[in-house]
């Protein structure tokens, strides 16, 4: 079996007394999409850089592909490639200019310069924009010529860093696409570090959700949905936030919109007892349908939990 693409072992990162990162252990699988969810400030870049070796951990381990990136920095980004959420460009060079020039920074053979360049571009729809200007560009397509000079080098782990931040909702289906044609060619590990839970759900094979630089939970996106229990959406009359009611352990109300609510429960068998409890409260139950939690519902129920432990 494949090594991991990345190992940590109690990875932690301090700056004077703020801890940017505290006891990270995560394993992801060569070949995987990971996606590192997390609001701004939660540690999710600190990671990027403790994993490319720019950063000396405080302490703890880390490896990238078996490889320490502290003594082993330069063959470990040799095998990386990074798209950060605002891509550096040089805006008087064209698409293909500003590849040759990464091209020649990273010194390819000039036999495969010109075929690189042209497979990157159409990878991700710019062959078409190859002589026009990157000033002229939009930020969408900007996102898109960061990907291709990422993939330049045929990359073993492609890290993105917010890629889809500032991006309209047209641009950002338009990168979830070719984040999701890249991860289905497979053979290379794609680290997405994103607070878009809906993009995550859709491209990522696992996740981690990181709060204030602690990892409170891992695995698939459904496993994750799943662990935070059963779920029932209620349309009911007379019920407001205030009222007090006599549920059972573990479960849990919210509201949605107008009528609607939803329960979360400890175990499926508690709606019969969530209604009676509504019914003794004066509240009139007119619907009940059992559903299951999107990421971004669980994600924001983990987030909660923490915030209010």
């Amino acid at each position: 079996m494949e090594m991991s693409a990345i190992s940590c072992r109690g990875l932690s990162r301090r700056f004077g007394q703020r801890t940017a990162l505290s006891d990270l252990t995560l394993e992801v699988p060569a070949g995987s999409v990971f996606g590192f969810l997390g609001p701004n400030g939660s540690g999710k870049t600190t990671t990027v850089r403790l994993l490319l070796g720019i950063l000396r951990p405080t302490s703890g381990e880390v490896r990238v592909f078996g490889l320490d990136p502290i003594v082993d920095g330069e063959r470990v980004r040799s095998q990386c490639s990074v798209v950060l959420d605002q891509v550096g460009l040089y805006e008087r060079l064209t698409a293909r200019q500003n590849l040759e020039f990464a091209a020649r920074t990273a010194r390819f053979p000039m036999s495969e310069l010109g075929g690189r360049i042209d497979a990157a571009l159409r990878r991700v729809e710019l062959f078409d924009r190859r002589d026009d200007r990157v000033s002229g560009f939009s930020k969408g397509m900007r996102q898109k010529l960061g990907v291709a000079r990422a993939l330049l080098t045929e990359p073993r782990l492609l890290v993105l860093d917010e890629p889809t931040a500032g991006l309209d909702p047209e641009n950002i289906v338009m990168l979830r696409e070719l984040l999701l044609s890249l991860a289905q060619e497979g053979g290379r590990t794609i680290f997405l570090c994103t607070h878009l839970l809906d993009e995550a759900q859709k491209i990522c094979t696992q996740v981690g959700i990181l709060q204030q630089g602690h990892l409170l939970a891992v695995g698939e996106p459904g496993e994750i949905a799943g662990s935070r229990g059963p779920s029932v959406r209620m349309r009911v009359m007379r019920l407001t936030p205030e009222m007090t009611l006599d549920l059972p352990a573990g479960a849990r109300m919210q509201r949605l919109e107008g009528d609607a609510w939803r329960c979360t429960l400890a175990r499926e068998d508690d709606v019969e007892a969530v209604v009676a409890a509504l019914v003794r409260a004066g509240v009139g139950v007119r619907e009940v349908t059992p559903e299951g939690l999107s990421l971004e519902e669980a994600y924001l129920q983990v987030i909660g939990g923490e915030r209010h432990a």
